[in-house]
């Protein structure tokens, strides 16, 4: 990852300098999921991050397989047309997953899934300006600002509402 420049405040005369490494780092990978609980009440932010692989068709079947797992039910999944997600692989393991229902996002609607305010928040906030030696550290930064967020009810609310999708929430719980 190449540092993320944002703009910022600095002294008159003293205009802040980012130094890195002019070479290329590896690039950490993610796959992450917002839920929301059947009686609206709870929301939870789960995350995996690979710095040594691309996200893969194997990958998507190992979180919805952990999902399976960690959520009682069926669940439903909205999820972009990412192509491992529509792969042979993913498909014939749906097809012996029943309690799993699929919907898609448009084509190319990233401002309708909450994981992509979710990433957004954390590379303009946490990781601006951060410029990691390796992709270890970028790894442990990431981890760190995403874990952050992981039970913060009100931001991840935050992260559905600005998707403007008709999903309702408790108000008591969350006070949206």
């Amino acid at each position: 990852m190449q540092p993320l420049v944002q703009r910022t405040w600095a002294l008159r005369g003293q205009t802040p300098c980012l130094r890195h490494s002019a070479k290329r780092l590896r690039r950490v990978s993610a796959i992450g999921m917002v839920s929301i609980s059947p009686q609206r009440r709870r929301l939870g932010c789960y995350f995996l991050l690979d710095a040594e692989n691309s996200i893969d068709e194997v990958l998507v079947v190992a979180v919805l397989r952990q999902a399976r797992r960690h959520f009682r039910g069926p669940l439903i999944v909205l999820w972009d047309s990412l192509q491992s997600h529509r792969s042979a692989f993913v498909r014939n393991y749906l097809a012996d997953a029943p309690d799993i229902l699929l919907e898609y996002f448009p084509s190319y609607a990233p401002e309708l899934n909450p994981v992509e305010y979710l990433w957004a928040d954390s590379k303009n906030h946490d990781l601006a300006q951060f410029c990691p030696h390796d992709a270890d550290e970028l790894l442990n930064a990431t981890e760190k600002a995403l874990s952050l967020k992981r039970n913060d009810q009100h931001r991840i609310a935050g992260y559905i509402r600005q998707t403007k999708l008709p999903l309702r929430l408790h108000r008591a719980t969350l006070s949206i």
